[in-house]
């Protein structure tokens, strides 16, 4: 064996995802670290495209679903957090009010207020955003009301002298619709149709009529313009290792609890570009938390050949995983505002009494209520708009 160990290391992008190797004459540890990245808050923009991109792909809510979709702490928390701020919808003080009437008429084609407003909490909680697309009557006043998918629309640009975003794009599909130019039949209802914003004069403008226009409402977010930055943002990169964590001990299961691998290959593979192609196959199948352990591959004609090989003592990761875990689910905790003990990882004080009523009073003050206030004073914006003097 040669004494000498050369690194190589490919950094293009085609190349890293390939597994790295430490090569000898005829040895090859190979690791199977595959990088991966949570999704970034970003903002874009491009001369060419008349949206503004919702992270660098235009696809960041995509990104905060899948990440939901992916970590049970998370999407629970998401859940939990939803349903508190929708409750049981509006109570007005009046039976029969002016502003329980039209709203209730405004919003009945697509299921009533109590819906509408649950759909606008879950927006809340995935996107600190929600939009309603508002269509006008004959006299210029706002008839109907409908939630509009927060993750379907995508900014305008700043009008640069009124500092205000004059449209907004909607498309079911922006992982198609971002980079197309032509649209085939079938595409066609992916291309991204212009709303306008919200803006009485404008009401009698085509395109108003066709469309309605869009009432946008977030809360502050520093050193973004267009878009909101999830509250939880702060551990995205912990809801990205909880998913990881969780595919590694299904991946152990499915493998049948095997740890460490060594294969030797009684062929030639001096060749480099075979041995490449051989150890490309083998990084596809096992690479990341896909593989419950590592391979050492070694190669060589004849039994002369096989080197010997000391046995490597792995170490205690389901230990190491277990302290990971509960570290992780303390930052997605922590990210949320949420206390513990209303998640039920705390198992010994469990639900129920003093202690639990005041965390959710606190939850509720501090982190439902603000969001519950952003509804109502889109509601009531509508309902001033329509002259109605009620609040809600």
């Amino acid at each position: 064996m040669a004494k000498s160990r050369k690194i190589k290391e490919k950094y293009t992008a085609k190349q890293q995802s390939e597994p790295k190797t430490f090569e000898s004459a005829a040895m090859e540890i190979v690791s199977f670290a595959r990088e991966s990245v949570a999704p970034i808050v970003s903002e874009r923009i491009q001369k060419t495209k008349p949206f503004v991109f919702w992270g660098s792909d235009n696809l960041y809510p995509n990104d905060l679903v899948r990440m939901s979709d992916n970590s049970a702490l998370h999407s629970a928390i998401l859940d939990t957090k939803s349903k508190m701020i929708a409750g049981n919808g509006i109570i007005f003080e009046k039976d029969n009010s002016e502003a329980e009437k039209f709203l209730n008429e405004a919003t009945e084609n697509w299921g009533g207020i109590k819906k509408t407003i649950e759909r606008l909490a879950v927006d809340l909680s995935y996107f600190a955003e929600i939009a309603l697309n508002v269509q006008f009557n004959e006299g210029g006043k706002i008839g109907t009301i409908k939630h509009s998918d927060i993750s379907y629309l995508r900014s305008g640009k700043m009008d640069l002298q009124t500092r205000t975003v004059k449209e907004w794009y909607h498309s079911t599909r922006w992982d198609i619709a971002t980079n197309k130019r032509n649209y085939s039949v079938d595409d066609e209802i992916y291309r991204p149709v212009v709303i306008p914003s919200f803006d009485e004069k404008r009401i009698r403008e085509k395109g108003s009529r066709d469309t309605g226009q869009l009432i946008v409402a977030k809360r502050y977010s520093p050193s973004v313009i267009y878009y909101a930055k999830p509250s939880y943002i702060g551990a995205t990169n912990y809801i990205h290792v909880a998913a990881k964590i969780a595919n590694f001990h299904k991946s152990q299961l499915d493998n049948g609890m095997m740890g460490n691998m060594h294969i030797h290959l009684k062929q030639d593979l001096t060749n480099a570009e075979t041995r490449r192609r051989v150890l490309k196959e083998m990084n596809e199948q096992y690479a990341g938390t896909n593989n419950a352990g590592t391979i050492i591959l070694t190669y060589g004609l004849g039994d002369a050949n096989i080197p010997i090989i000391t046995p490597i003592q792995s170490n205690d990761a389901h230990t190491q995983l277990a302290l990971l875990n509960e570290k992780v689910n303390q930052e997605i905790v922590s990210a949320h505002g949420i206390p513990r003990r209303l998640t039920q990882l705390d198992e010994k004080t469990g639900l129920g009494g003093a202690k639990t009523m005041e965390d959710v009073d606190m939850y509720q003050t501090l982190q439902i209520s603000p969001e519950q206030k952003l509804i109502e004073d889109t509601f009531n914006q509508i309902l001033r708009f329509n002259g109605i003097k009620e609040e809600i």
